[in-house]
């Protein structure tokens, strides 16, 4: 390839890669959030601090269990473990872990870089196990509905929308496994997609040495790699699908926020 078109590749190439495992999945992230914290404050409201729990704790487990598992992947070690636990809203010391709903304190290794890009697959873990557990559980209860995600996202530039409309028609589960599907994506909602502060600081010390891992890895199958568009297309289709589930799950997440605004 001529050098203009080598650059034209490797910026592309980059921006689809960073944009589809980075500022895709903490974009939704942060609007999941930021609307999940409001619903939560409006349980505790109406209903008592225990509310938050008892709406969320199927997405609280989810949460803590991917922590849990990612800080197993990159080698961490666990201090102690709580996957699902009720606060206590007047606290008599200082620990952080009295508030919370559940957590997974671990340490690492600062001068590796393995346990260090850790830190950020750590923090942002919850989107990645909550995404997996609604398609997962779309695949159980409303198998045409993962379908239609899946053709979707398989073709960016292309949609099967035709294919994708059949597969959703003709793979319905039924009206109860869809008010099932409806009920367990509401608990995960509630209480899986709201990274706290200290996911966000977890985040934040690995994400310079993840960037520069991907754009290197990026820039190496770009240059060297004759199926470079292949890998990329993956990618892109992973980063597609995420942001299909992450879409309706912040549809959901704003119409339970809207209702119970309404009850506050």
């Amino acid at each position: 390839m001529l050098r203009s078109e080598v650059l034209k590749a490797l910026l592309i190439n980059n921006l689809f890669v960073l944009g589809s495992l980075l500022a895709l999945p903490a974009g939704f992230a942060w609007l999941l959030t930021l609307v999940n914290r409001q619903t939560k404050g409006n349980l505790v409201t109406r209903f008592g601090i225990n509310s938050q729990v008892y709406l969320g704790w199927l997405g609280i487990i989810i949460h803590e269990t991917s922590h849990l598992i990612m800080a197993l992947i990159f080698r961490h070690g666990i201090q102690s473990v709580r996957l699902l636990k009720l606060p206590h809203l007047n606290r008599e010391t200082t620990d952080d872990t009295d508030l919370a709903l559940g957590y997974v304190n671990h340490t690492w290794n600062q001068h590796s870089f393995y346990q260090t890009i850790g830190n950020l697959f750590i923090g942002v873990a919850p989107i990645f196990g909550c995404t997996a557990s609604l398609l997962g559980l779309d695949y159980l209860l409303f198998p045409g509905l993962a379908h239609a995600i899946l053709k979707i996202a398989a073709h960016p530039t292309q949609p099967k929308w035709q294919s994708s409309w059949q597969a959703l028609t003709t793979g319905f589960g039924g009206w109860g496994a869809l008010l099932i599907l409806l009920g367990l994506t509401i608990f995960i909602v509630i209480g899986g997609f709201d990274l706290s502060p200290a996911d966000y600081q977890n985040s934040a010390l690995g994400l310079s040495s993840t960037v520069i891992l991907l754009v290197v890895f990026t820039t190496i199958i770009t240059l060297l790699d004759a199926h470079a568009t292949v890998i990329v297309g993956a990618i892109v289709t992973f980063g597609l699908t995420m942001a299909i589930i992450l879409s309706y799950a912040l549809i959901i997440s704003l119409i339970v926020m809207a209702v119970t605004r309404a009850l506050r």
